[in-house]
């Protein structure tokens, strides 16, 4: 899980509001900037601060000012079938997209069973599992996934060829919580990097290469270098997977095209291409009584034999869903660093970051 453990603790309502009026101020609309914030105020709850306010706000505020992500929404569908479309973003925020497809793919599947939008010509959509989850209280389940830019070499190689590569896939459950399975492609996301630079942390090992291939713990090396997919050469094939279906079949960028990381390119549209599926439950059987052998099958795992030493078993997401209660608790962490960050962007757009207890 890509969290922060440390920093100061902002209650997420305050973070929210004041992020949302940073995005108006930028000219992104009111509902835009409510989804947009809510997507990054949900990675952070969620103990996924990687896609969080944590580390995008900046960059996607940035991006939009200086004209390379356009704020206002334009989409439009290109091409569409009864259980099928394809939306181009026109270089658009790509949550705005993001939720026009996941919603435009589940009320295909009410009619077809199973549903995929694609969107071509978008840009960073965050947390993977927000959308894939939007299936979850409609009774179906959620997939979806996207491509960025390279910073994977192909198995034996050294040159970045692929990018982190995450999907997502939401299963609701009755009782038990939904089982909601959020991941990169790679051991983590570029962002968890991105923030050990930023604290000045060390690296765990087998996270990253510097950028002749070999291991490091040092995160400027390993921004400058090459991340390790999951599993070795498993997770490059997942990770290319990924990139044919987000990137190749939708016109996107793909590979080694991408004109460079987020934070680092101010001059080209990123050209993210991304995909969402979604199962209607009920064109295979009855919800409730899905709903109640995911149960069954949730504790069973739950309650299988642990390994010496280990006191609990999880379930995908579930971490994340108690990361959330917590931190609506508790307050979001956001480290010193960022919270500078956060002071000098509310100077320079004219909305005050909130002082501390304030």
């Amino acid at each position: 899980m890509a969290g922060v453990d440390d920093g100061v603790f902002f209650p997420a309502e305050k973070l929210r509001a004041w992020t949302e009026l940073v995005f108006q101020r930028i000219g992104v609309s009111r509902e835009d900037a409510a989804l947009l914030t809510d997507s990054m105020i949900e990675a952070n709850l969620r103990g996924v601060d990687t896609h969080g306010i944590t580390r995008m706000l900046c960059v996607y505020v940035k991006r939009m000012q200086v004209g390379v992500v356009n704020p206002k929404t334009q989409l439009q569908v290109v091409r569409e079938h009864p259980s099928t479309a394809l939306i181009d973003c026109r270089n658009g925020i790509g949550q705005v997209a993001s939720r026009h497809a996941m919603r435009l793919t589940m009320e295909k599947a009410k009619t077809t069973g199973v549903a995929f939008v694609a969107t071509t010509h978008s840009n960073h959509y965050g947390m993977a599992a927000y959308w894939a989850m939007m299936a979850l209280p409609a009774g179906m389940i959620g997939f979806s996934s996207t491509n960025a830019p390279a910073a994977v070499a192909p198995t034996g190689g050294r040159t970045p060829m692929m990018g982190t590569n995450p999907f997502a896939i939401a299963i609701p459950a009755g009782v038990e919580q939904p089982m909601v399975l959020d991941m990169a492609t790679t051991v983590v996301a570029r962002g968890r990097i991105i923030l050990h630079a930023k604290q000045n942390k060390p690296l765990e090992p087998g996270w990253a290469f510097d950028e002749r291939g070999a291991p490091t713990t040092d995160p400027l090396e390993a921004a400058k270098g090459l991340l390790a997919p999951i599993g070795g050469y498993k997770g490059y094939g997942i990770a290319l997977a990924v990139d044919f279906l987000s990137g190749v079949l939708t016109g996107s960028n793909y590979g080694a095209h991408f004109p460079g990381f987020l934070a680092d390119n101010l001059s080209d549209p990123t050209d993210v291409g991304s995909i969402f599926a979604a199962i209607n439950v009920a064109n295979f059987m009855d919800l409730p009584e899905f709903q109640a052998r995911m149960d069954a099958a949730i504790r069973e795992i739950k309650a299988s034999a642990k390994a010496e030493g280990v006191t609990r078993i999880y379930i995908p997401g579930e971490i994340e869903f108690e990361t959330r209660a917590k931190r609506l608790a508790e307050g979001i962490p956001i480290p010193e660093q960022i919270v500078q960050d956060f002071v000098a962007l509310g100077k320079e757009v004219g909305v005050p970051f909130p002082a501390v207890g304030a």
